[in-house]
Order: structure tokens, then C-alpha cells, then sequence
């Protein structure tokens, strides 16, 4: 039977329901849901964010063709620590999930879900009333409150290599055979998941772009590329602290240890310094080697309040270390160590690199400057080390260490070191 003639055999109201839906979303896709007063549109779809949106969609679908315990929809995302998020409508309210990908394969909840039988399969999975309750979570808790019928779609997006899905529940007495069909109301739900598709693909695809991005060149340059910041030699002077970190004797290591050791090594060493900057507002820019580069930038011209981010990244990353360090040394692993560079100036931000290859980072005498502090940190035998510029913006916590001729510094520079 074909599409056209399976729609016919609907009621006439359930078809005229769905049509009203249908013109809505593709009046959505104009814009038109998002007309200012101004008759102005905003272009991210119309005025709405999307989980307004998925909400205004599915008080419609619930209105027209409801009731509906439950609708979701769920999508699989390209990121480093998540597997995917999925939104939930319930009477009228929208919420938020998200799935670990460390969880994802071990997650029974998962491995034993009607997204799992779809995936695997690309078909629709239902379960009614009517049948014996399978070893699933999400199906004994749907049918303990009462749900009568319940449908999963993937939806059929261009990435193939993941999975997006939308799922309808009913506590209908009859189920969704109400809606009326050969099928007991499975073509039209799938007809109403085919509406959501191009919106959730495009979501999707944004979501793993500034993922991939944010993860790959960090977020503020994520956010600056994204927004299409990618002409190359496009850059701008920025004040900020810089932090430069390295680790010590990684030649020696990484000989001892082996290539899976040495990564799992130096992941663990970037993680220590990584959290430490994330968490008092700094961007990490890029991995060199066993290198790190991460900047604080002036927020409203405050140097004070830049440095003193920085240093507290600085030390905060020195006692994730002593943590890592016990760790290491119950497993019987060798303890590692790392020197901290911190300076504060003027940085040019923005796209550097060959015609086909960019790289969005800083560079200047400021970079180069807490580089070669950095290398005095062995030295002096100072795990951290700062220029007398960004002791004086930092106001306390560091005191003089020495005074040192810089390569590229026409005068000694006085270095401190935390008190």
C-alpha cells in the first residue's frame, strides 16, 4: 500500500490534524514562527530556541492528536565526554537529558532500550499493553504508569554514522489504533517523526560542529570560527595572561613507557593542568607536545583579576598533580612533573597557517616571553615561575626568586614565585 493511499484511510479530522501540523512546521521552516512585532524574522528557527520549539511542536501534536504521555526525542553527538542528549515533553514541559560516553557501553539501561533495537535494526520498535513487558527499564516504568502503546523512530538524517530518534507513549485505552489506519496509527506517527526530521538534523549537525570545534581549537576560537572568523592572517590584539606549561623528562619517559603508557601519561598530565584553567576561566589554546598553551584574557581591562586566575590555575594544576602523583604511585607508575610560565601582555588572536591549513592561536613577544620563563623553572627549581609584570598585576601571592637575562628581552627580567 502506498503512502498517499495509507494517509486516505485516516479519519477525516486526524487528517486534517495532521495537515494543520505539517503547514505549522513548514511555516517554522519559513521563519514565521519567529516574526518579531516589527515583522522582522530571526533566523534560528524563527524567534524560538529549539527545545522552545520541540515544546511548541509537540503542544500542538498533543492538541490535534493527543493525549500523549509522553514524546521524546534523542540525539547522538560527536564529543569527548558525551554520547548524546535527548529533550522529553510531558504535559506540557520540556526537559533535558544527557548520556556520558563512558557510560554508553556498559549503560544497561542502554544496551536494553528500544533506541539500542532500533539502532541496531533501522526500524521502527513498538510495545503495547497488550504485550508481555520486556527486560527493559524505560518499558516496565512506562507500563507502571499506565502507558498503552509506545513507538520509536530513527529518523532518517544524511549522517549515517549516528543515530537520532523520536518516540511517542499514550495511555489511550486503545492506544495510538485510535488514530486510525491499516497499521493502528503507525504511519501517521512516523509521518509526524519525518516533520521533526529536518529540524532535529539541523540542531544536530550545528551541535557537533561547535562540539567539535570547542574540543579540537578550544571555545572561544570555536565560537570565533564558527561565527566565521577563518580568513587567514585575521587577527586582533588581545590583552592577557598567559600561562605555558611542559612536562619534565618526557624524552626519558616516553622511551621507558611505551606508546600506550605515554599517552595514557600524558592524558592524565594534560587533565591535571586542563581542569585546573577550565575552572578559573581560561582557554586552553593548544597541545604542544607535552606542552601547553592557555590564556586568561583581561575581562574589562582588569589585569588584577586576569593574573590572579591564572595563578590560581597554576597551583590548583600543581595540586591536581600531588593527586595524580599518589595515584601513579599505587599502581607502581613513575611520579611526573611539570614547570609553569605565567605572563601578562598583549597577544595577537586569530588565524595563522598555510593556505588549506589554520591553526587559531596567539603568538607574540608576550607567548615567547612565558615560554622562556617557563624553561628557567628547572633551573631555579620553581615548579612555577612568573615575570615581575604579572607579580605586579596579581598584587600579592609571589615573591622575587632571581633575575634573568631572556632570550628576545632586552632587559633582565625580575621572576617570581608563589608564596
Amino acid at each position: 500500500m502506498t503512502e498517499s493511499s495509507q494517509t486516505e484511510q485516516l479519519p477525516d479530522e486526524i487528517a486534517a490534524a495532521f495537515g494543520r501540523l505539517s503547514a505549522w512546521c513548514g511555516e517554522a521552516a519559513l521563519g514565521e514562527t519567529g516574526r518579531r512585532a516589527d515583522g522582522t524574522l530571526d533566523n534560528n528557527l524563527g524567534a524560538l530556541a529549539f527545545a522552545d520549539f520541540f515544546a511548541a511542536f509537540c503542544d500542538r501534536l498533543n492538541t490535534w492528536l493527543g493525549p500523549f504521555a509522553r514524546i521524546s526525542l534523542a540525539f547522538e553527538v560527536l564529543h569527548p565526554e558525551l554520547s548524546g542528549g535527548t529533550l522529553y515533553w510531558r504535559d506540557g514541559v520540556v526537559e533535558k537529558s544527557q548520556v556520558m560516553r563512558a557510560q554508553i557501553l556498559s549503560f544497561m539501561d542502554y544496551l536494553k532500550s528500544p533506541v539500542y533495537e532500533a539502532e541496531q535494526t533501522n526500524r521502527p520498535w513498538r510495545w503495547r499493553a497488550t504485550d508481555p513487558v520486556p527486560d527493559m527499564e524505560l518499558i516496565r516504568s512506562l507500563h507502571d504508569q499506565g502507558v498503552s502503546d509506545y513507538i520509536l523512530f530513527p529518523l532518517p538524517i544524511q549522517d549515517t554514522n549516528r543515530t537520532t530518534t523520536m518516540s511517542f507513549a499514550t495511555r489511550r485505552k486503545g492506544g495510538f489504533a485510535e488514530l486510525g489506519g491499516a497499521d493502528d496509527g503507525l504511519h501517521l506517527l512516523r509521518r509526524v517523526a519525518w516533520l521533526m526530521t529536518p529540524f532535529a538534523e539541523r540542531v544536530a549537525l550545528r551541535l557537533i560542529a561547535i562540539d567539535l570545534l570547542d574540543s579540537y581549537v578550544g571555545k572561544v576560537a570555536g565560537s570565533r570560527v564558527y561565527a566565521g572568523q577563518i580568513e587567514r592572517g585575521a587577527v586582533e590584539p588581545i590583552d592577557a595572561a598567559i600561562l605555558v606549561a611542559d612536562l619534565r623528562g618526557f624524552t626519558r619517559l616516553s622511551e621507558e613507557l611505551g606508546e600506550s603508557a605515554t599517552v595514557g601519561l600524558l592524558n592524565g598530565y594534560f587533565d591535571t593542568l586542563g581542569d585546573a584553567v577550565e575552572e578559573t576561566g581560561g582557554q586552553i589554546l593548544k597541545f604542544m607536545g607535552d606542552g601547553l598553551l592557555a590564556v586568561f584574557p583581561l575581562e574589562d581591562g582588569d589585569r588584577r583579576s586576569a593574573c590572579i586566575r591564572a595563578l590560581g590555575a597554576a597551583q590548583q594544576a600543581r595540586r591536581n598533580l600531588a593527586t595524580l602523583n599518589r595515584e601513579r604511585g599505587e599502581d607502581g607508575k613513575p611520579a611526573i612533573d611539570f614547570g609553569i610560565g605565567l605572563h601578562v601582555g598583549t597577544v595577537a588572536f586569530g588565524n595563522i597557517g598555510s593556505r588549506t591549513r589554520l591553526d587559531f592561536t596567539v603568538i607574540g613577544p608576550a607567548v615567547n616571553e612565558a615560554s622562556r620563563i617557563q624553561d628557567l623553572t628547572k633551573e631555579l627549581r620553581e615548579p612555577i615561575l612568573a615575570s615581575g609584570s604579572f607579580a605586579a598585576a596579581a598584587g600579592s601571592g609571589l615573591y622575587p626568586v632571581a633575575t634573568r637575562a631572556i632570550r628576545g628581552v632586552a632587559q633582565p627580567v625580575e621572576l617570581f614565585a608563589p608564596n
